[in-house]
């Protein structure tokens, strides 16, 4: 690689930084439109499905796939029920002990 080119540093593109109200407020316009176009393709899509069986059968391709549980979440489940199944396991261990 050339010398030059090894120690450039990015400064012709400035990153985009809304500082007025007006910015700010264009800004989320423009997103809120974005989504909403995605939103109406996903529906058109559904629609089209929905008339045209032979083309997807049943499975939409947009279909809910219910809650999604986060990985943390799920880990912290397990450790609970492995906390709860160990606490038997010890009681038990420890009323045997008492019996003796």
């Amino acid at each position: 690689m050339k010398n030059y080119l090894k120690n450039m540093v990015i400064s012709a593109v400035k990153p985009k930084v809304n500082t007025t109200k007006l910015g700010k407020a264009t800004s989320e316009l423009t997103k809120l439109i974005q989504k909403n176009k995605g939103s109406k393709a996903k529906l058109d899509q559904t629609i089209f499905e929905m008339n045209n069986p032979k083309f997807k059968g049943k499975n939409f391709t947009f279909a809910p796939k219910g809650k999604a549980v986060k990985e943390s979440d799920r880990k912290k489940q397990i450790m609970k029920d492995n906390n709860k199944v160990i606490g038997k396991m010890v009681k038990k261990a420890f009323d045997a002990g008492k019996g003796k």
